[in-house]
C-alpha cells in the first residue's frame, strides 16, 4: 500500500463520521494538501495496540492522530459535551491495581508522554474549547460513580479513552510521531452509557474538526520525509 502523510486512527466507524465529507466514503483522500488515510483500529486496549501497528507497517505515515471520544471524570470544572481533550500524557488505569487488589509488575510501562510538538500543535488557537489534559486508559469503561471521582485526585487524570494509551505506545514503539483529540462525549459513572448514546456522534465531529484545523495549520508536530 502507498505511504501516507497523516493516519487517523478511531476505535469504531463513528468514531471517523467527521471526516467522511472530507474524505469520503474510502476514508483516503488529499486534505489542504496532505495524503490523509482514516483506518479502525478496533474497541479496547486489547485491539487497539495491535491493528495501529499493522497500519503503521503498511502505511508508513509521518504522524498518526487518534480521534473519537473520551469520557471526563466527575467534578472536572470548565469541561463541556463536545469540547475536545488533547492528551499530553497517558497512564494505564487498572481497576483492581487501583483499589489495591492487584499490583502491575515492576518492569511494566504504565504511563507514557505524548509528543509535545502534536500537543501543541492540535491545541493551536482553539483553546476555548480545547483543554490540554492527563488520560487515563483502563480495560473496561469507568462505570462506580465513587471510583470515578477518585480517579482525578489518584493519578491526576482528567479523562478516559480505552484504546488510547494502546495506540501511543504503537506508534512510540515505531517512533512515529502522534496525537489524540478526542470529543467529550460523557461523564464517567453510571449514566455514562446514556450520555455516550446522546452526544457521540456530535463529539466525534468536534475531534475531526480539530484535526482538520491542525492539517489547515500546515500539521504542525509532523516531521517532513
Amino acid at each position: 500500500m502507498s505511504t501516507v502523510d497523516v493516519l487517523v486512527i478511531g476505535a469504531h466507524p463513528p468514531a471517523l463520521i467527521g471526516l467522511r465529507d472530507h474524505l469520503g466514503q474510502a476514508l483516503h483522500g488529499s486534505v489542504f494538501g496532505l495524503n490523509v488515510s482514516a483506518k479502525v483500529c478496533g474497541v479496547g486496549m486489547g485491539v487497539a495496540g495491535a491493528w495501529t501497528a499493522k497500519r503503521l507497517v503498511q502505511l508508513s505515515p509521518r504522524a498518526v492522530v487518534l480521534v473519537g471520544t473520551a469520557g471526563i471524570y466527575p467534578g472536572q470544572a470548565g469541561f463541556q459535551p463536545l469540547d475536545v481533550v488533547v492528551a499530553e500524557e497517558l497512564k494505564l488505569l487498572d481497576h483492581a491495581a487501583l483499589g489495591g487488589h492487584t499490583a502491575y509488575p515492576t518492569p511494566m510501562q504504565t504511563q507514557l508522554a505524548a509528543p509535545s510538538a502534536m500537543v501543541a500543535g492540535l491545541l493551536g488557537n482553539q483553546r476555548g474549547r480545547t483543554h490540554r489534559v492527563k488520560l487515563a486508559s483502563p480495560l473496561a469503561d469507568t462505570r462506580d460513580a465513587e471510583f470515578a471521582n477518585s480517579v482525578p485526585m489518584r493519578l491526576g487524570c482528567a479523562a478516559e479513552s480505552l484504546e488510547a494509551f494502546a495506540v501511543a505506545q504503537a506508534c512510540q514503539l515505531m517512533n512515529v510521531p502522534f496525537g489524540i483529540a478526542l470529543g467529550v462525549s460523557h461523564v464517567l459513572g453510571e449514566h455514562a452509557e446514556t450520555d455516550w448514546q446522546r452526544y457521540h456522534r456530535d463529539a466525534s465531529r468536534a475531534a475531526a474538526t480539530a484535526l482538520l484545523n491542525w492539517v489547515h495549520a500546515g500539521a504542525p508536530g509532523m516531521p517532513h520525509r
